[in-house]
């Protein structure tokens, strides 16, 4: 049997197990002895989890784990990705009385290759939110915030990620994709991708939020993930400092913020700025044209980049007896208007995400969502001044898009199984040249434990 005929094997296989397993609303968890029906899959740690709650330390532990197969792109097999993430969070208040004082340390043990280098495949849109490569252990996440009035004013200091701090759309927090947390336009353009997983950088923010419907948030990130040397903190310990600044800013409104259980209902407005150098596409370093005479030309470097984004988390109806339980539709639309200086011009994306659709699984979501990232045109002139003789599959950047299906089932509180299928169009621009490979087709099953 071919890929494909094995992949939709595994993928259909998940979704019976997915409708075959009764699953009841969890809300209030049972004791922790019966594991069937706890938190987590190892309890509570004979009252070890419950003693450091009550002292104001959680630690929360998850393992993902993606398989994955392919047919078409530029090869074809089975693929497997994993990630344990530990995270702590200390209430340090609760621990030692600190008024609105906290601090959170976690670290990515990234297993496996995922999908993108084995198969050779260069797209801007990641298969996977959790693949890297190669696999590291690192330290990810190390922060203190104070808060001040009630939770309204917040400064958080020390080593921080971009990616689940901005443009956060709750209603597609579940999807496979790397695009749906950091937007695919944002990693083609920033250095190193930018601060996001798995490679959070010295940052201070600012969080305010004056009455429970607003927010404003901004951050100051370092201006590389890697420092100067592009393969550079592996570890997660070196803190880079000094390669400019990226700066966030953050408007958000939540009409129904203060409706508990509600669908997610948000807008926001943001854009980000980047003080960084840039190499120009469209002249060298003497101020001429690039032309294709010309011998490796030095590139003209210029100053600044930004981009402008967009987003809205909308519930289109609830069911009738609630309104936890819905269908919501979403979406981001981003621009790089400096289109001298980026790879990419612009990117939107949109779908719908419902909550219970089937009878009896009121925490099950599921979602189909597009993404359409447009490649900028000086850039494809750039692409063209290149001499590509004897080059095989050369391309002339243009676009990339993807779609994904996806159902994620909670079989157990701790346990989570989300079948998925991604299709993938123009997946070779991410490299130098662009390559023009055939469209992607993924079907894959991802397994997400609470430990």
């Amino acid at each position: 049997m071919g890929t494909l005929g094995q992949a939709a094997k595994w993928f259909w296989l998940a979704f019976i197990l997915v409708g075959a397993t009764p699953l009841q609303a969890h809300t209030d968890y049972p004791p922790p002895e019966d594991i069937a029906q706890s938190a987590t899959l190892t309890g509570e740690w004979q009252g070890v989890r419950q003693r450091l709650r009550a002292a104001g330390i959680t630690l929360e532990v998850t393992q993902i784990a993606d398989f994955m197969l392919n047919t078409g792109g530029n090869e074809q097999g089975g693929y497997f990705d994993g990630l344990l993430f530990p995270d702590l969070n200390v209430d340090l208040e609760r621990l030692m009385g600190w008024p609105g004082a906290s601090f959170n340390v976690s670290a990515y043990v990234i297993q496996g290759e995922g999908i993108t280098t084995p198969s050779g495949l260069r797209g801007f849109l990641s298969p996977t939110n959790i693949e890297y490569s190669p696999a590291v252990t690192k330290l990810a996440e190390l922060w203190l915030q104070q808060e001040w009035f009630d939770g309204r004013l917040a400064i958080k200091l020390g080593q921080i990620e971009g990616d689940i701090n901005f443009n956060i759309l709750g209603s597609a927090d579940f999807f496979i994709n790397g695009t749906w947390g950091w937007l695919g336009s944002w990693s083609a353009n920033l250095p190193g991708s930018g601060p996001t997983y798995p490679n959070p950088v010295p940052a201070v923010q600012l969080m305010l939020r004056p009455v429970p419907e607003w927010t404003f948030q901004a951050a100051v990130f370092n201006g590389s993930p890697t420092g100067n040397d592009p393969e550079g903190n592996a570890n997660g310990l070196r803190f880079p400092i000094g390669q400019g600044a990226l700066t966030f800013l953050e408007f958000t409104y939540e009409p129904d913020v203060a409706q508990e259980a509600s669908l997610p209902h948000a807008y926001k407005l943001g854009a980000w700025y980047h003080s960084g150098r840039f190499d120009r596409f469209t002249t060298s370093a003497d101020g001429q044209p690039l032309a294709a005479d010309q011998d490796e030309p030095l590139p003209n470097r210029v100053s600044g980049n930004y981009a402008l984004y967009a987003s809205l988390d909308y519930p289109l109806w609830y069911d009738s007896d609630t309104r936890s339980r819905g269908l919501n539709l979403f979406g981001t639309l981003t621009i790089n208007p400096q289109g001298d200086r980026n790879i990419a011009n612009g990117l939107i994306d949109g779908g719908l995400a419902y909550t219970g659709l089937f009878q009896g699984r009121p925490l099950d979501r599921t979602g189909l969502g597009f993404t359409w990232l447009n490649m900028s045109p000086d850039y494809a002139d750039y692409i063209r001044t290149i001499d590509h003789t004897g080059v095989a599959d050369f391309a002339i950047p243009s676009h990339e898009a993807f779609l994904e299906l996806t159902h994620q089932a909670v079989i157990r509180p701790w346990l989570k199984i989300q079948p998925f299928f991604q299709y993938l169009v123009n997946p070779g621009q991410n490299q130098f040249p662009p390559m023009d490979y055939p469209d992607l087709t993924i079907l894959g099953v991802r397994f997400i434990l609470s430990l």
